[in-house]
């Protein structure tokens, strides 16, 4: 049996329905030599019982049966929210088209007439096993996508990402983006004289309106990292105006807190002023962890530079490279002459870890940058 993180992987659960107990050994015994796990019920009312107590992988039903006949006992599967994703295959010596029609009605996937050839049911059931564990495996890759992106990027994206290969998502690979740090000013000295439950609502509502900042402007949410967060532009998707997209929701971002604050002020709640660091260049992306936790993320020296340009802004400033913003100007189409946006230059600055002094741009958050 094929094998996942070094366990087998438990045998295809097979509940085998038919009032005449020849049949049901025969069966038995044939699906037991292909190591398949193997129930048998004799009536219908007794198949809906054993179902339910433990969903199969697949049924085997015959359709001629006493109080309960096939088609009746595949048309209340069908109805059970648990139970209807079970592949149902028919097995019947009737073999009118009428009854192959009743069959494919009540919900069933196959129809085997008898006499049967014992290398025809293990072909059928062998094929309906792999559509079952193909469909799964989908179900499981959406869930994973909804579960892992869903929080992070906007609904149309998750949707989006579903239709692509899960392998062409996750895998690492070397790409030009431009990440976001954003945090609070003076946010750790102010959480230490407030009660845990006004740290949790501040920092609550002052992540709803960032994180719907993010997805408006077509980034990710990387992660939470206690009063701030980083953001990506450019991953998981491939985006030509990545530096344009992250200066743009960052003046969106400063421009929305300062709403924010003054709602905040006043009502009497605590809050504090933002500081934004933008940086592009090439970085590593992709999903890495163990095999039961993974996490969809960026690393390289633009990560840590983005970080720095962050801790380094001031209350309602945005910081970033000439490269960041040169890479805007053009994904803008705007000329060298022409009026881009507000911006200081800061000259040189040396950050911890990082080797050479880094020119820095100021941006006004004033007005985005138009394209």
């Amino acid at each position: 049996m094929p094998e996942e993180s070094g366990k087998p992987a438990a045998a295809p659960n097979i509940l085998i329905v038919d009032d005449t107990p020849a049949n049901l050994d025969l069966l038995s015994g044939m699906l037991k030599e292909r190591h398949y796990k193997i129930r048998a019920a004799i009536s219908g009312k007794l198949a809906l019982q054993a179902a339910a107590n433990e969903p199969p992988d697949l049924i085997l039903l015959d359709v001629n049966m006493p109080e309960m006949n096939g088609y009746e006992v595949c048309a209340r599967l069908k109805k059970d929210e648990k139970l209807k994703d079970v592949p149902v295959i028919f097995l019947s010596a009737l073999s009118e088209t009428n009854d192959k029609v009743k069959a494919f009605q009540a919900g069933g996937v196959d129809y085997v007439t008898k006499p049967f050839q014992i290398e025809e049911i293990l072909a059928r059931v062998e094929t309906h096993l792999t559509l079952k564990a193909a469909r799964e495996y989908l179900k499981d890759k959406h869930r994973f996508l909804e579960y892992t992106f869903s929080r992070f990027v906007s609904p149309q994206v998750v949707e989006a990402m579903k239709e692509r290969p899960i392998d062409e998502l996750l895998k690492m690979e070397r790409r030009e983006i431009t990440v976001v740090f954003a945090d609070l000013r003076g946010f750790t000295s102010l959480a230490s004289e407030l009660p845990p439950e006004e740290v949790q609502e501040t920092l609550n509502s002052f992540l709803e309106v960032m994180v719907a900042g993010v997805q408006a402007g077509g980034g990710m949410l990387d992660k939470f990292l206690g009063d701030g967060f980083v953001a990506l532009f450019g991953a998981p998707f491939r985006q030509k105006d990545h530096a344009l997209r992250a200066l743009n929701t960052a003046i969106a971002m400063q421009q929305e807190h300062r709403l924010w604050m003054s709602r905040r002020l006043a009502a009497g709640l605590p809050c504090k002023p933002l500081g934004i660091g933008a940086a592009t260049g090439e970085t590593v992306v992709g999903a890495y962890g163990t095999h039961n936790r993974m996490e969809y993320t960026a690393l390289g020296h633009v990560v840590n530079l983005a970080s720095r340009l962050c801790g380094a802004a001031g209350a309602g400033e945005i910081l970033t490279t000439p490269f960041t913003f040169e890479a805007a100007r053009r994904e803008a189409g705007t000329g060298a002459g022409q009026d881009f946006l507000w911006f200081l230059t800061k000259g040189k600055m040396q950050f911890k870890n990082i080797q050479e002094a880094v020119e820095v741009i100021s941006v006004t958050p004033e007005r985005k940058v138009y394209g």
